[in-house]
């Protein structure tokens, strides 16, 4: 059997423990087995919603600076391994960094973004400026002169209001697509 290594912080580390423990399993068999069915939920396409596994949810605690995780070493058949590898692959991630983020998702409920999502959070964040820059030139004329006004008049607000409100949707969108990609079946 192949090994995973997470590098998890110390509170992560003694929650999971502590789920296990009260499992009756290993920190070890537990997190193969999320993994496994994970994977298999991952490829059947259908929603993660394994009742022996799920991890019920806390609240996140505030991490010290630099403060040491701990490892977890994990093992896994060669093709739940080979598996792991390709969905960390898929968001430019180590095997290790795939599964502490699957951990964190869990135990935290929210979500974990990889490069490609960052990128499309940075872009809609880009958007949102150009709109308000838009907006303060158009508050910027109003305020020299009411002479001005009629400039204001030929810009389409509801059209703006509607661009306004797409933006929104679309991240509250991505941040739903990133969960449920997760696994994580409670969200808001």
């Amino acid at each position: 059997m192949a090994v995973i290594g997470a590098a998890v912080d110390s509170e992560t580390k003694q929650v999971f423990d502590a789920i296990a423990r009260s499992r009756t399993l290993t920190a070890s068999r537990l997190a193969a087995t999320l993994i496994t069915d994970f994977i298999q939920a991952e490829q059947s396409g259908t929603v993660y919603t394994s009742a022996s596994t799920q991890l019920p949810a806390v609240k996140s605690q505030q991490v010290n600076a630099g403060a040491k995780t701990e490892q977890v070493f994990v093992r896994l058949e060669p093709y739940y391994y080979d598996e792991l590898g390709r969905l960390a692959a898929g968001r430019r991630w180590h095997r290790s960094s795939y599964l502490a983020n699957l951990l964190y998702v869990h135990v935290d409920n929210r979500p974990v973004l990889c490069h490609d999502e960052i990128n499309a959070v940075r872009q809609v964040a880009r958007q949102l400026a150009d709109i308000g820059r838009n907006v303060n030139q158009i508050a910027k004329q109003l305020n020299t002169s009411l002479e001005n006004a009629h400039i204001a008049m030929a810009y389409d607000f509801e059209l703006l209001k509607m661009l306004l409100d797409v933006e929104t949707v679309a991240i509250k969108e991505l941040i739903l697509a990133n969960l449920r990609g997760w696994g994580v079946t409670d969200v808001h």
